[in-house]
């Protein structure tokens, strides 16, 4: 066998070699794809059902807290979990009148004394 048959089958084995190999990493590339769009597609639809049930959660509330429906949350034992909700809104409704006031005060004292303003 000559030299350059030689060279020929080994280069003819290497290109061999690479095509296979670059079809198995486009093949893994391609599963790779595939798993990522799964996984969003999952990710979009777990979303997509959590902000349902919010939803869904919230027109309940809405509805028996509106109509005083003692009867329901007893049969579905909600009424612990409505109570607190109703008392983390009320410490909301505090909350946010003493950020107001707390505000106002501080418009007041910057008005009062500009020279206590620093500027960025």
């Amino acid at each position: 066998m000559k030299l350059w048959d030689r060279i020929q089958r080994g280069m003819e084995a290497g290109f061999d070699a690479a095509l296979s190999a670059v079809h198995a990493i486009t093949e893994k590339a391609g599963e790779g794809i595939e798993l990522t769009r799964l996984r969003r597609e999952k990710a979009r639809l777990e979303t997509e059902v959590t902000r349902r049930l919010a939803e869904l959660g919230n027109e309940v509330y809405e509805k028996i807290s509106a109509e005083r429906l003692e009867d329901i949350t007893q049969k579905l034992g909600i009424k612990a979990l409505l109570l607190e909700i109703a008392e983390n809104e009320a410490r909301m409704v505090d909350i946010d009148r003493r950020l107001s006031k707390e505000l106002k005060n501080d418009d007041q004292q910057e008005t009062a004394d500009p020279a206590t303003v620093t500027k960025n």
